[in-house]
């Protein structure tokens, strides 16, 4: 199973499978039901070996993850259930650094989660 779906698979039942790769505003130029998720792909890391690097599979993966709610509350509530999500992961993850924002645009809260996913992590 790859990272992206481990990920999802972890992830999608704490909001209802609103959980998008890298951008919220849906196909239809709507954004989704809050609380959502969205994570991106910040950076990878290939393992080297004594063939050189290694496939994705061994790579170190730094991932965003963005929780987004109408309320202060349920954001901060949705963090820790990510939190915990991501350390049933099977691969290893840890988180680096989170912040929380405040969205005028959109008027809602957001937790901005960076996490180290891969074989450095544990």
């Amino acid at each position: 199973m790859s990272i992206e779906q481990e990920l999802f698979s972890a992830l999608r039942g704490l909001v209802a499978d609103r959980v998008f790769p890298n951008v919220f505003l849906q196909p239809d130029g709507t954004l989704p039901t809050w609380p959502s998720i969205v994570y991106s792909f910040v950076s990878n890391v290939p393992e080297e070996d004594l063939c050189g690097d290694g496939d994705d599979s061994t790579s170190d993966h730094r991932v965003q993850i963005d929780v987004v709610d109408l309320t202060y509350k349920g954001m901060r509530a949705m963090r820790l259930l990510v939190m915990e999500a991501m350390r049933g992961l099977p691969t290893p993850a840890r988180l680096q650094i989170d912040f929380d924002m405040y969205e005028e645009e959109t008027k809602t809260h957001r937790c901005v989660m960076d996490y180290m996913i891969g074989g450095s992590s544990t």
